[in-house]
């Protein structure tokens, strides 16, 4: 177990999922409200983003099974810390799958869908949880179906959004954003639909508990 990592992770998927562990307006949990804020997770000054991120690449393949390998896109770093880093994938046969890996492989866990029709592409404009999870931070990862996102908001301060390639054939952007510790509440999402813009929310970990950040 890696020192810097211990992992409460929740996932927010459409059905049961596949678990391997080695080392909107969509709403994920009912909203909360607490005083005080939340910011984004800083970037790390002492670690080489890109160094963290293969091998934490490379820890997380090493782990999964054969099905459950990234298709042809390979992996999308959804969250980057100073030793681990959590990605997103499709695999060959089109099912979502997310995942988390320390850079010793110290750490390991991956989350993957049954069937891709357990997250299917929505008939309506729509935000679609696929992710919500803290090892060491508190990442979520969900998709906007026919609508595009043009900023995440913690009580009004915009978050650091990272745009993920498309999955299901192109049809479903995918978007991630990360918290530096458990927080409360839920992020404003502003998106386009067509000519017309929208607000959606994403909730968030931190539940009802009063001691922690919140985002509202």
């Amino acid at each position: 177990m890696n020192r810097l990592l211990v992992c409460v992770a929740g996932a927010v998927l459409f059905s049961a999922v596949a678990c391997t562990a080695g080392g909107g307006p969509s709403r994920v949990k009912p909203s909360s409200r607490t005083s005080s804020t939340r910011t984004a997770l800083p970037r790390a000054a002492s670690a080489d983003p890109g160094r963290v991120v293969d091998a934490s690449r490379s820890a997380l393949t090493a782990k999964l099974s054969v099905k459950d390998l990234p298709g042809p896109h390979g992996m999308f770093t959804a969250a980057v810390g100073q030793s681990a880093a959590t990605f997103a994938w499709e695999t060959a046969d089109g099912r979502f799958c997310s995942g988390s890996a320390a850079t010793d492989g110290g750490f390991t866990s991956s989350l993957c869908v049954s069937d891709r029709r357990d997250t299917p592409f929505s008939v309506r404009p729509m935000l679609v949880p696929l992710l919500s999870t803290y090892t060491f931070a508190e990442v979520h990862v969900f998709g906007a179906d026919r609508e595009i996102v043009r900023a995440v908001t913690c009580n009004g301060r915009p978050l650091a959004v990272r745009r993920l390639p498309p999955v299901l054939d192109g049809r479903r952007a995918l978007y991630a954003f990360a918290l530096s510790e458990p927080t409360a509440g839920r992020v404003t999402v502003t998106v386009v639909r067509g000519r017309a813009t929208a607000t959606e929310h994403v909730e968030l970990l931190g539940g009802h508990l009063q001691h922690k950040a919140s985002c509202r």
